[in-house]
């Protein structure tokens, strides 16, 4: 395994919901739960070398946590619209792309503890999940009434909505459609990524700026998930190319590519990165975000 990918397990490792040094509260231990089922990184994951290759990619819930821990507020308008559900019924890929999306908005949602909010965002991916073929796992369980009963306590609304995500995988995966999987994924990826440049863009929060750092640093990994399936669906290639872009970008920001070269690790608090810099990244991400969502 390469240092890079080490650095990227112990990210994605890393992103429980409470601090693990105090793992005999009950919080801790909901959250590492979440954790251990969602987020193991195998050699083959990262193995460019491998050509058969075993992608497990962290939840939309874990890369929504990357940015709570900026601590930013809430800005309502950064979520993509609930109204615009019925425009991606046009194809598995908008479908998919969008149920990423609205994903990430739940969960933005819920760490904010907009409750309203998140209920209708449950609604939403209930709605786009429900043409994926993911009747079963919304339907299943009095998963709206569980949800509405647990809406104000974050520890059991968290599980269940981790449980949703592993049953998604479940169903993807039993039913030959582990290339939606990684397209839906990278919806998620880059609205939370999209969260995270706005709100640096409006307060320049540092921990805001850091935390998209941190995301964008799964970029690789999405970019060689969505490459193993790179024939599934005609908007692949545009959608690789989009990821590349960005990834090029981040690994271009001459703090990053010096940590690289160096084979260290990155503090994303401590890193500087120049506003020309930013300003590529910024694009790059608004850019796919909006052909995802228009």
């Amino acid at each position: 395994m390469t240092i890079k990918s080490v650095k990227l397990s112990i990210i994605i490792g890393s992103i429980t919901l409470f601090s693990c040094t105090d793992s005999n509260t009950k919080k801790a231990s909901n959250q590492d739960e979440i954790v251990d089922s969602t987020s193991v990184v195998s050699d083959s994951l990262v193995n460019a070398e491998d050509e058969e290759v075993s992608y497990r990619l962290p939840s939309a819930l874990q890369i929504a946590y990357i940015f709570k821990k900026s601590g930013s507020a809430f800005i309502p308008t950064l979520a993509n619209n609930k109204a615009n559900v019925n425009k991606y019924n046009s194809s598995n890929y908008k479908r998919a792309t969008n149920f990423g999306v609205y994903s990430a908005d739940l969960a933005y949602c819920l760490f904010n503890k907009k409750y309203q909010e998140s209920k209708d965002y449950l609604k939403a991916c209930k709605e786009m999940g429900t043409e994926l073929g993911l009747n079963q796992v919304f339907e299943s369980d009095n998963l709206a009434q569980r949800f509405d009963k647990n809406i104000m306590n974050e520890d059991s609304i968290v599980k269940i909505v981790s449980n949703v995500q592993l049953r998604t995988d479940v169903v993807f995966e039993q039913n030959k459609q582990k290339h939606i999987t990684a397209i839906a994924f990278t919806g998620a990826w880059i609205e939370s990524a999209y969260i995270a440049n706005e709100v640096y863009a409006k307060d320049k929060n540092k921990k805001a700026l850091a935390s998209l750092l941190e995301q964008l640093l799964l970029s690789e990994t999405i970019v060689k998930a969505l490459k193993a399936n790179q024939h599934a669906e005609p908007e692949m290639p545009a959608l690789i190319e989009s990821v590349e872009k960005i990834n090029a970008a981040y690994n271009s920001v001459e703090a990053i590519k010096l940590a690289n070269e160096k084979e260290e690790e990155i503090d994303f608090s401590k890193i500087t990165v120049k506003d020309s810099e930013l300003k590529v990244i910024s694009e790059a991400i608004v850019s796919l975000r909006k052909n995802i969502i228009d």
